[in-house]
């Protein structure tokens, strides 16, 4: 799954759609964040007033189109200047292992968020009030 997110998101930066940065926040606060609340069925079954059969009534014709329009770059030498010069650039100096300590620490910052729930379970901070 991550390798196919990847993948479009290589496609973006290979045809000049949309840098590394942008990439990487269109995912981060867009998908990124209901991801870290739900998988992509759940998310979609939410996008509809009659849940999944609402979504594949009013998508399912067209999902199979967009799905033949998926990119499939190829790791040129261009390409992959492009990605390392864009995450080089969006790291904004910090190095990896300074990256690695920040991510770490705002991923446990939500699975303290989250409290162990998963969807459909009530909150413990609601509960408790």
């Amino acid at each position: 799954m991550q390798a196919a997110l990847w993948r479009e998101a290589v496609d973006a930066v290979a045809t000049g759609f949309a840098s590394v940065a942008d990439v990487d926040r269109a995912i981060a606060y867009g998908p990124g964040l209901r991801w870290a609340l739900m998988g992509p069925h759940m998310t979609f079954h939410l996008a509809a007033p009659n849940g999944m059969a609402g979504f594949l009534e009013h998508f399912g014709q067209l999902m199979p189109q967009i799905w033949e329009g998926l990119g499939r770059p190829e790791l040129t030498p261009e390409v992959r200047e492009a990605l390392v010069s864009g995450a080089n650039e969006a790291a904004g100096g910090h190095s990896v292992a300074e990256l690695e300590a920040e991510r770490d620490e705002m991923l446990i910052d939500v699975l303290v968020a989250l409290g162990g729930r998963r969807p459909g379970q009530p909150s413990p901070a609601r509960e408790a009030s």
